[in-house]
C-alpha cells in the first residue's frame, strides 16, 4: 500500500478589492502561486485559511478528465484538502472558493490556480 503526500499551503485572501486577491504560502512560509506539481499517487493537497471571518465553501474544480481529484472540506470549514490520485498526466483547474462566515451567501472565488499531474516514472 502506498502512503499518502502532502502539499500544504496557506490561503489569504482579501475581499476588500474586487476580485478578491488570494495570496499563498507554502508550507515553510514562503510565497507560492498554490499551484502544485503532483508527481506522486494519492497527494493530498491542503489549503489552510489564513484570513480570519472567511471560510470555503464548495471549489469549482474543471479540466479533471482522469476524475483524479476528489476534495474535503474540515468541519470549521477552514480547511480543504484535495485528494490527488495523479493517475494521468493533465492540468485541472482548481478555483478555491471562500465566503465570511457571517454571510456563506456571498461566495469569493480564486483566480486559476493549476494542479499539474505528472504521473511517476
Amino acid at each position: 500500500m502506498t502512503g499518502t503526500t502532502q502539499i500544504s499551503y496557506t490561503v489569504y485572501v482579501d475581499i476588500s478589492t474586487s476580485p478578491a486577491t488570494y495570496t499563498y504560502t507554502d508550507s515553510q512560509g514562503e510565497p507560492s502561486d498554490g499551484s502544485p506539481t503532483v508527481t506522486q499517487v494519492n497527494t493530498d493537497i491542503v489549503y489552510t485559511l489564513g484570513t480570519t471571518g472567511l471560510i470555503f465553501t464548495d471549489p469549482q474544480i474543471s479540466d479533471d478528465t482522469g476524475g483524479d481529484l476528489s476534495w474535503n472540506i474540515s468541519t470549521d470549514k477552514q480547511v480543504l484538502t484535495i485528494h490527488d490520485t495523479d493517475a494521468d498526466q493533465e492540468e485541472p483547474c482548481l478555483i478555491l472558493v471562500v465566503a465570511t462566515a457571517s454571510d456563506p451567501s456571498t461566495h469569493y472565488p480564486s483566480p486559476d490556480p493549476r494542479i499539474r499531474n505528472k504521473p511517476p516514472q
